[in-house]
């Protein structure tokens, strides 16, 4: 008996779980690339209504495209900037986003002394 309700209950909590859990779905994007200069190319991606969700910059080298630049990637369904990024040839130089209507900013630097503080307290 005890077996009996033992695994009625874990099929109640496995399949709870699994109800509780949202789908999500990763939408396709229009990309617009335009050469500017040099191996310098503007991108912009297009939702499905044809509004603009991300803006940048591309460093093309050989064949393959590295962010470069300021990069925007706007708040769904507004023309509000949410996150501001900049990259030089590929590497990620600095990153601000708003959460809960404040700025949170990240460099490099910082980045570096918060690894630093995380090994010190191990």
């Amino acid at each position: 008996m005890k077996t009996v309700i033992s695994t009625l209950l874990f099929a109640l909590v496995l399949t709870t779980g699994l109800f509780a859990q949202q789908s999500v779905t990763n939408e396709k994007h229009e990309r617009v690339l335009s050469h500017v200069e040099d191996n310098i190319f503007n991108v912009t991606f297009l939702d499905s209504n044809k509004d603009v969700v991300q803006q940048g910059q591309y460093w093309r080298d050989g064949d393959t495209y590295k962010p470069h630049g300021t990069w925007f990637l706007f708040a769904y369904g507004t023309d509000e900037i949410a996150t501001t990024a900049t990259y030089y040839k590929g590497k990620q130089l600095t990153v601000e986003t708003i959460i809960d209507g404040k700025v949170i900013k990240a460099n490099k630097e910082l980045t570096a002394q918060l690894d630093s503080n995380i090994f010190k307290k191990l």
